[in-house]
């Protein structure tokens, strides 16, 4: 709820539209209430075992593909500090490549 609380903060003055997946976080009566009553974000779901429409998925596909392959991490920490660079060391164009964008 705190992201959406968040998003909703950032992006004021727009009408916010969110593409999700079904996951159990993304549901619910909790959800159902912020959504009626911020009345700028409309949530839509994605059809059910549609990964290939979740771009976060294929952004995370990358990040595993380009971080874990032979690679092994002394700790979580560890993990999200290489995932952090490695995101921020993206280009936009290689974002929207991913995101299909282009």
């Amino acid at each position: 709820m705190n992201s959406l609380k968040h998003l909703y903060r950032r992006l004021k003055g727009y009408t916010i539209w969110l593409y999700v997946d079904r996951a159990k976080w993304h549901q619910g009566e909790e959800v159902d209430l912020f959504i009626h009553t911020h009345v700028r974000l409309r949530l839509k779901y994605l059809p059910g075992y549609q990964p290939s429409l979740n771009i976060e998925e294929r952004i995370w596909r990358q990040v595993r593909y380009d971080l874990t392959t032979n690679h092994w991490f002394e700790s979580l920490d560890a993990i999200w500090e290489t995932v952090d660079k490695i995101v921020h060391s993206w280009s936009p164009k290689k974002i929207k490549q991913l995101c299909q964008l282009t």
